[in-house]
């Protein structure tokens, strides 16, 4: 069952969505808390088995109704806050500017420096070599608040 049939059916059984609050309402009134694995609110529908849908997904889908052109980001990176206002579509590459364990830069073993360096749009853009490892980083978050912008 592709993501849209799932998100239909969601919607034909009676899920509803609260933009304000971001809640989902299951079929018997019920807010969906439960989460998957990686911290996503999901929903279960069911069609002869179980199918599995993450929460942003229905919630975008009963909000607009249709699916993302891309991906689902949530601005303030809580996967459990899914208020229309804390999503929005957004390519792959905008979607990983939120990671937060990219360091930004590495031990350079020739040079016995630390090199900053960025990618964006495919392409790597080289920072400079630093002795100290806090100033590779500075150069990396400086670079970042500037290019990975999301409009």
């Amino acid at each position: 069952m592709t993501m849209l049939e799932r998100c239909e059916l969601a919607k034909a059984k009676g899920y509803k969505y609260n933009p304000d609050t971001g809640e989902l309402i299951g079929i018997k009134g019920n807010v969906i808390i439960s989460k998957d694995r990686d911290g996503y609110i999901q929903a279960s529908i069911y069609s002869k088995k179980y199918y599995p849908i993450r929460g942003h997904r229905l919630a975008w889908y009963l909000y607009y109704g249709e699916l993302p052109k891309n991906k689902i980001d949530h601005i303030d990176c809580d996967r459990s806050n899914n208020r229309i206002n804390n999503l929005r579509d957004v390519t792959n590459q905008q979607n990983n500017f939120n990671n937060s364990k990219a360091k930004g830069y590495v031990w350079h073993s020739i040079a016995k420096k630390f090199q900053a360096k960025i990618t964006v749009g495919g392409k790597i853009i080289y920072l400079g070599l630093f002795v100290d490892e806090q100033d590779a980083r500075n150069a990396y978050l400086e670079a970042k608040a500037k290019l990975h912008v999301i409009n």
